[in-house]
């Protein structure tokens, strides 16, 4: 079973790599938060129009090693055109990188007999996990633009070799997505202040480092930590927040929350911290998945059907978040007050959360 997805492993490699060492290299050399803003806003829009895309071709038609097949080929395209022009591949990657979720989770719900759903679905998390803690390592301390396009071709042929051919199911229901969207819009707005702010937390996080004095290296590390502790957040998650789903979603937010102010007062002192910044990402990072794991307990706690439509809302209202975010956070070339903007918005966002969680009569999509 698990053969079919050792493809991802490559994707994900491949991606991460991109993802981290372009960004890293851009600011480096221009020194602009403003760009830096533009060019990861760009990339998220492109990423939010690849997930509308490719979820919609993949659940109107039956493709499914097509497609696997498909992410590779794309992925060894951006390959070379990282070799030449890594601006344009990197905010290419961003359309094409969003094919790997929808793709390999239809492969799993569709191939997978309902008994093993869940522990095969644990084993690809920890396959693309691996990847992502490979990809930032590699990015660390051996970047290779050709390593890039060996990872792509490696998965083509391991997706040519062990995904099944089949014919997937035709899963596309517009009326009933937007019948949960008008049920559920103030959640939905809650989840895009939480994650707009922590998408300006992330877009800082290179800046913050090169503020503090810190080495590129430092931020590739954090990520390879980060990807490892959220792993481990997810495996204890589920017993830590059960019966206190809702005391925890607001523990995050207040958590995430004073991390900012922190930043904000490290920064208007003019403090050095160097290479303690990696406390505050590695704290601030593996929040979410409590936070993940606590707030769609709550959500779909008592539902029956539509989850698959809820949790593609969601998704919906994460990609935009991130647009804005990656926007935002280059709004203006003070770090700080970008980071204003971030607390803000986990403000709204609790708010918000609070005005769901204490009607006396939640209305429920069922």
């Amino acid at each position: 079973m698990i053969r079919r997805f050792i493809g991802q492993f490559f994707i994900v490699d491949g991606f991460t790599m991109i993802g981290l060492l372009f960004p890293v290299e851009f600011y480096s050399e221009t020194k602009s938060l403003f760009l830096l803003g533009v060019i990861s806003g760009i990339y998220n829009l492109l990423n939010a129009l690849g997930s509308y895309i490719w979820g919609y071709l993949i659940d109107r038609t039956r493709l499914r090693k097509e497609y696997a097949i498909l992410l590779s080929l794309l992925g060894i395209c951006v390959g070379v055109i990282y070799h030449q022009n890594k601006l344009i591949a990197y905010e290419l990657s961003g359309f094409v990188s969003a094919l790997d979720g929808p793709i390999y989770s239809a492969i799993i719900l569709e191939t997978i007999p309902q008994e093993r759903l869940l522990i095969e679905n644990t084993r690809f998390s920890q396959i693309s996990l691996a990847g992502n803690i490979t990809g930032s390592l590699l990015s660390a301390f051996y970047p290779n633009d050709y390593m890039i396009i060996g990872f792509f071709t490696i998965s083509l042929l391991v997706n040519v070799i062990h995904i099944p051919k089949y014919d997937g199911g035709i899963n596309f229901d517009a009326a009933d997505r937007n019948k949960m969207l008008k049920l559920l819009y103030i959640p939905v707005i809650s989840f895009f202040w939480f994650n707009l702010a922590a998408e300006i937390f992330y877009t800082l996080y290179v800046p913050l480092n090169y503020l503090m004095g810190n080495p590129s290296f430092i931020v590739f590390i954090s990520y390879s930590l980060l990807y490892f502790i959220e792993e481990l957040t997810y495996s204890k998650g589920l017993e830590l927040v059960k019966g206190k789903e809702e005391y925890f979603m607001f523990l995050v937010i207040f958590l995430r929350s004073l991390i900012i102010l922190t930043l904000i007062f490290i920064i208007i002192t003019g403090f050095k911290i160097h290479y303690f910044v990696m406390l505050f990402f590695l704290t601030f990072g593996p929040l979410f998945p409590i936070y993940n794991i606590s707030f769609f307990s709550v959500l779909i706690k008592g539902l029956r059907r539509n989850k698959a439509t809820i949790i593609g809302i969601f998704n919906a209202s994460e990609d935009v978040a991130n647009i804005a975010g990656g926007f935002l956070a280059g709004s203006t070339n003070n770090i700080a007050v970008n980071y204003q903007i971030a607390f803000y918005s986990f403000a709204l966002s609790m708010f918000l959360l609070y005005i769901y969680l204490a009607k006396p009569l939640r209305t429920k999509a069922s």
